[in-house]
């Protein structure tokens, strides 16, 4: 009985002095720094006139995650320390490609909300969207792949493929110059996006305009 009584007087205080410890640990930590991705400043080109809605984008196993991806030679997948999006990266690239088409078309929505029909979609997935390390060191050269098609809503098809790929190398080997590396490569992809997108709703446009008008019905 005078042996368990000792045991557990040293139990209680041990026990205090472990959980003090991960609390300092705890407090000590650095917490993740949070990046967002910021859309290039609207295009004066021409607008379409038509609704257009751009659901949630899909990715690449692996890289639907808060982290930020990085690969290194031989196909091996990471991410960075201590470094995260401010949501999902579909959710990330679902805002950011919004406010990237924005001003393109009459009316930009994302997937799930309601502006009325839409003639158009807009649906992307990203195959890479990481930062690469080649096997001699240095700074990453950042890769965003956007597989794209633009489906015409009614009848429902593909009037037009809009894929667009972008290597834009970081400045230098730290997270800020890799984020802006980030940034730099999104909006020069959605650019080529949103110039594609734009010239296939215009020809679908047009051709059921003629279409229409050799029917003698109105068009859309």
């Amino acid at each position: 009985m005078n042996r368990l009584r000792a045991a557990l007087s040293c139990a209680v205080p041990l026990a205090a002095l472990l959980l003090s410890g991960c609390g300092i640990l705890r407090s000590n930590a650095e917490p993740d720094r949070l990046y967002v991705l910021r859309a290039a400043p609207a295009s004066s080109a021409g607008v379409v006139a038509a609704v257009l809605s751009v659901p949630r984008p899909q990715v690449h196993p692996g890289l639907d995650s808060f982290r930020l991806a990085l690969t290194r030679p031989g196909n091996e997948l990471d991410y960075f320390a201590a470094s995260r999006w401010g949501g999902s990266l579909p959710e990330v690239l679902a805002a950011f490609a919004v406010h990237s088409m924005d001003g393109s078309f009459t009316t930009v929505v994302g997937g799930g909300r309601s502006a009325g029909p839409a003639e158009f979609e807009l649906l992307l997935t990203a195959r890479h969207f990481e930062a690469e390390y080649e096997s001699g060191g240095g700074a990453p050269v950042v890769r965003v792949t956007l597989e794209c098609l633009l489906v015409d809503t009614s009848p429902r098809r593909v009037v037009g493929n809009c894929d667009a790929e972008v290597r834009e190398p970081a400045g230098e080997n730290r997270m800020a110059a890799i984020v802006q590396a980030f940034e730099r490569a999104a909006q020069r992809a959605m650019e080529e996006v949103r110039g594609k997108a734009t010239a296939a709703a215009n020809a679908a446009l047009q051709a059921d305009a003629a279409a229409s008008s050799g029917r003698g019905a109105p068009a859309r």
